[in-house]
């Protein structure tokens, strides 16, 4: 018979609770269930519906009261049979009804050997008295018994409920906890069910440390990224992890595929969490396991945007940077660090590195666009963009950098003539020419040295068109 209850659910509705007319103020509720198993040679079909307050005997062998009006009624069709149980009360009495296909038969003994058999299964699998039935169990055979009675249960989602009613209602002792963590997930397939366990119940297991890692080694049985992110993301907002639960906490997370996934719960560690540097550490960490650039570059400029970062993790951060492929996103972060004055002269050679890892000319440009107000690497900072500016290859992006650098401010004689002699990596005729055309506009040509400087330059032009324009316009600003 137990069989026959392995089913798959095709229908359970509970209707909402009705006001009873005939008891002021006291609720009932009607309650259907359908249940239905086919193979090629029969099918079985069992259907309850109640109605009222029902009460059974301690092994749910009987039914020995049912609120006014109320029913309870139970019909199975196995083989081509057909049975049905119908328990009516009116008045203060109860009726017991049994029949086969439209025959009523008598109850006795017929139809009550058949509720002894089939009602501990139909109470069990329909959700039936679920709270006082579980406390029942618990009470008489404490962890062991509700676990065999678990076990029992085909419905995760009734399954899920005797455990939320165990957990509610019952103070359970460390030991039970830990028993019950380890038989959990192999009771319970649905990752959706148990996720509705573990976001409820997670506080009364991470207070310990014994019970935190039992609890986070339990979630190993789940494999829905999305079940499994929403646990954690339940577990950190609802609790204080100590640093041995925040290990676990971070090592749940490897079983996470899911870069979209992964990425929501480290950004919520970053952002919601009040890190040390060593918690910190662990979370970026796992930035490593990543692939998708975008995913990357968000935590890393989470951590950026939260001024979470120090002298160590810097390093930790252009480490993890290096790793994205993207140019978009590493000047995304690369913009960021800049922003945030992250760039000393201690570290502007592994910055550097980073820039040397874009494959984007126009990405390249754009970084040391942003170092022209930059002021962190002091006197250093001139020099420094110069000589980076040697790794772009397009001779229009280097040379709207270099137009760029002479709009700056202040600059002196010296950085006035290291730009023009830099000037000169520009290959395109039309591009050299345009930014020392706009080199006469801009720098100190009262300045013999930039003068000579300026015309020295013209004799890298190949065209004579492109240096008949410029030479025009160091003299036509010497005749001014």
């Amino acid at each position: 018979m137990k069989a026959l209850f392995k089913i798959t659910i095709l229908l359970a509705l509970v209707l909402p609770s009705l006001v009873n007319q005939v008891q002021a103020n006291e609720l009932s509720t009607e309650k259907e269930f359908t249940s239905r198993e086919r193979s090629n040679w029969n099918a079985e079909n069992i259907k309850i519906s109640s109605h009222g307050e029902i009460e059974f005997n301690n092994d749910y062998t009987d039914v020995i009261n049912i609120s006014d009006n109320g029913y309870l009624k139970i019909s199975m069709v196995s083989f081509g049979m057909r049975r049905k149980l119908y328990f009516r009360s009116y008045h203060g009495k109860l009726d017991k009804l049994y029949y086969e296909g439209h025959k009523q038969v008598d109850f006795e003994p017929k139809g009550r050997e058949w509720m002894e058999e089939i009602l501990p299964q139909v109470v069990r699998n329909s959700g039936l008295d679920l709270k006082n039935r579980v406390n029942k169990v618990y009470e008489k055979g404490g962890i062991d018994a509700f676990l065999s009675e678990l076990e029992e249960t085909d419905s995760d989602y009734f399954k899920s409920q005797m455990v939320h009613f165990l957990l509610d209602n019952n103070e359970l002792k460390k030991k039970e906890k830990e028993k019950l963590l380890e038989e959990l997930p192999a009771n319970i397939d649905s990752d959706y069910e148990l996720s509705q366990i573990y976001k409820r119940h997670n506080s009364i297991f991470v207070e310990d440390d014994t019970l935190s890692k039992e609890f986070f080694s339990s979630l190993n049985q789940v494999s829905s990224d999305y079940e499994l992110s929403q646990i954690l993301s339940s577990v950190f907002i609802n609790n204080t992890l100590n640093d041995s639960s925040f290990e676990f906490f971070i090592s749940a997370m490897d079983n996470i595929d899911s870069d979209y996934e992964k990425s929501n719960l480290i950004k919520l560690a970053i952002s919601k969490g009040k890190n040390s540097g060593v918690k910190l550490d662990l979370i970026l960490n796992n930035v490593k396991d990543i692939d998708s650039d975008y995913e990357k570059g968000v935590i890393i400029n989470t951590v950026i945007n939260e001024d979470l970062f120090d002298s160590v993790n810097i390093d930790k951060i252009i480490e993890l940077s290096s790793e994205v492929s993207s140019d978009y996103e590493s000047a995304k972060i690369m913009k960021k660090m800049l922003k945030h004055d992250m760039i000393t002269p201690k570290n502007k050679e592994q910055f550097k590195e980073m820039m040397n890892n874009l494959s984007s000319d126009y990405s390249y440009k754009e970084i040391l666009k942003a170092f022209l107000e930059y002021d962190k690497l002091g006197d250093d900072n001139f020099e420094f963009m110069m000589e980076a500016s040697d790794k772009i290859t397009s001779s229009y992006e280097l040379g709207q950098f270099y137009k760029m650098v002479l709009n700056k401010e202040g600059l002196s004689t010296k950085q006035q003539l290291i730009l023009i002699e830099k000037a000169s990596n520009i290959d395109s005729n039309y591009e050299y020419a345009s930014f020392l055309i706009e080199a006469t506009h801009k720098l100190d040509l009262d300045n013999e040295k930039i003068q000579n400087a300026l015309i020295d330059a013209t004799q890298n032009i190949d065209s004579e068109y492109d240096y008949g324009k410029v030479m025009k316009a160091i003299y036509s600003h010497k005749r001014d």
